[in-house]
């Protein structure tokens, strides 16, 4: 309380009122998949543009570039992308620039792991007055065949050619390097010393000072069996010539894996390891553990990366089905979070439709098939991709102009050229039952995403409006009460808390996503000596007590007709 200790008139601000409560996001998706170069953490990504710089194209695995091309031309708007790869997160392709003196003063790494980097250089020059310029240059190409990679035209071009304008080595500048390069989609800097860098040009590596300094230039040893015959002979030394990709240690490894016989043997070959090594390459196939992700402080990838952002409401892994155990890994991750749900795809190959069953049973997925035919976003040729991406941009799309109430379904997808296969009626009568949501072609209407089902058996939770209106509405009132926490917990704060879910609820009812021709049939809010105990208000708990009646769809329409006269 404000202390009084003269007369006077003062004026104090008082907050009777109710807080409101806004609704959360209920679009924004969240995608995990290979791509060719890029960062491991889940980006925040608006156009498919963004995409394509920060990311690039996805490799021949994988279908997450056109899953994202997918959700952006059927509505979407935002999404976060996380990148998976085998390559080991500490390999970081980097280059360490020097100054007049020949000591390091800045640091550029590249904003992902893997050997892409290692097609990266970067240029400094000479700017105005005490600034200088650097170029960042990348070839998704060898880099042994870019020619004169400094030029102002090498060959072949770049796919990305970036300039950094007078960059400042002071870090108190508004030009500093570290904040200027701060906006670039491949690289990092850190400051290392004063000192501005030397005009030059210097690749990226993933060759660690350890690394070279073990192998020192020099040579070293494998044990070969005697028994081998001059053809293996042959073949073994020309692995031994200079590996770009791979250290010492690795090397050893990859030969004894190769050749069974070496751990046996007597007779010794030298390796020569060149002692500018690139990165090791990154392993073709990637693991479970690899889309589950890292969670530590300051790197959190895959689904452990996806659970720090709050605002995601929609889960795609476009190539779920090519890991074993990955479904069930995406499902969990949304239940366990429990405001987001994950959109699920048929394998390609999905056998006899008399035979197919939802994989999960729960009200946190829905389930779609088939495949649908698509022109790559990078190539312009037609090929299959599941259909995960679309069906997230149409969700999208339907939340914007009906609201979430609303069954995402009876909608067109866009960019989809074809379909895998054509359902039927028939087939369909067989399917949707199961929850399994079909994609179907219509004459006259084109392709539609013809179901709205989850993947649950439960009945009450057995469309797709209905369980991600409750998540919506959870997260809303979750984020618009946090206000209460620690304030006193008495009739004022029950009354004021039961005010504002009340006011929520009332709009959510008006906007069409509560049945009952007044407020009352459609919702009650419940907050007081009815709810709590004594015991419960001496342990500090608030608890709100919330019903709510959501619409369903009109999923069967039906019309009787008979025959009638005016006589009859």
């Amino acid at each position: 309380m404000p202390e009084y200790q003269s007369p006077g008139v003062y004026v104090e601000e008082v907050d009777t009122g109710t807080k409101s409560v806004e609704g959360a996001s209920t679009s924004t998706a969240g995608f995990l998949g290979e791509t060719e170069r890029g960062p491991v953490e889940p980006t925040l990504i608006t156009s498919f543009g963004q995409f394509k710089r920060t990311f690039g194209a996805s490799p021949a695995s994988s279908d997450l570039d056109a899953a994202v091309d997918g959700y952006f031309k059927n509505g979407g708007s935002r999404c976060y992308v996380g990148r998976v790869t085998a390559a080991d997160h500490d390999d970081i392709a980097t280059a360490k620039l020097a100054d007049d003196n020949a000591e390091s003063v800045l640091e550029v790494s590249a904003n992902g792991p893997g050997d892409w980097a290692n097609s990266m250089a970067v240029i400094v020059s000479d700017g105005h007055d005490d600034f200088f310029d650097l170029t960042v240059r990348y070839w998704s190409t060898d880099i042994e065949s870019v020619d004169q990679p400094a030029a102002e035209e090498p060959s072949p071009a770049p796919d990305i050619d970036h300039t950094f304008e007078d960059l400042s080595a002071d870090p108190e500048s508004s030009q500093f390097y570290e904040k200027q390069l701060a906006g670039s989609v491949l690289v990092d800097a850190e400051y290392l010393a004063d000192g501005q860098p030397v005009a030059g040009l210097t690749w990226l590596s993933t060759a660690s000072d350890s690394a070279s300094a073990a192998t020192d230039g020099g040579q070293q040893t494998v044990q070969i069996p005697e028994d081998l015959d001059e053809k293996n002979k042959d073949e073994l030394q020309d692995l031994s010539e200079p590996f770009e990709s791979v250290d010492s240690s690795q090397l050893k490894a990859d030969l004894k894996e190769d050749l069974e016989a070496i751990r046996d043997g007597e007779q010794e070959v030298e390796v020569d390891v060149a002692s500018d090594l690139s990165s090791k390459p990154d392993s073709d196939e990637v693991s479970l553990s690899d889309y589950e992700g890292v969670d530590q402080p300051g790197m959190r990838t895959g689904l452990a990366g996806l659970t720090q952002h709050d605002d995601i409401s929609l889960v795609c892994v476009p190539d779920e089905n090519k890991i074993t155990g990955l479904t069930d890994a995406v499902v969990a991750h949304c239940e366990n979070k429990g405001d987001r749900f994950a959109i699920l795809q048929a394998p390609q190959v999905a056998g006899a439709v008399s035979d197919m069953e939802t994989p999960v049973d729960s009200s946190y997925a829905g389930y779609y098939y088939p495949w649908i035919k698509v022109s790559d976003p990078f190539t312009n040729r037609e090929k299959l991709v599941p259909p995960g991406g679309h069906v997230a941009g149409i969700i999208a799309r339907s939340d914007a102009t009906h609201g979430v109430h609303a069954a995402p379904a009876n909608e067109p997808v866009r960019g989809a050229v074809e379909l895998q296969h054509e359902i039927t009626k028939d087939e369909q009568d067989l399917l949707n039952p199961k929850g399994i949501n079909c994609i179907r072609s219509f004459q006259g209407r084109g392709i539609q995403l013809w179901g709205a089902r989850t993947c649950s058996s439960d009945p009450s939770w057995k469309y797709i409006n209905v369980r991600r209106l409750f998540l919506y509405v959870e997260q809303s009132i979750e984020e618009g009460t946090e206000w209460a926490v620690f304030e006193s917990n008495d009739k004022d704060l029950w009354a004021r808390v039961r005010q504002s879910v009340e006011n929520f609820l009332t709009t959510v009812w008006r906007d069409g996503g509560l049945q009952g021709s007044t407020a009352d049939e459609a919702f009650y809010v419940k907050c007081g000596e009815e709810t709590m105990t004594q015991d419960d208000i001496d342990n500090g708990r608030l608890i709100v007590e919330i019903g709510i009646s959501p619409v369903k769809p009109a999923e069967f329409v039906i019309f009787r007709i008979g025959q009638w006269t005016a006589d009859a």
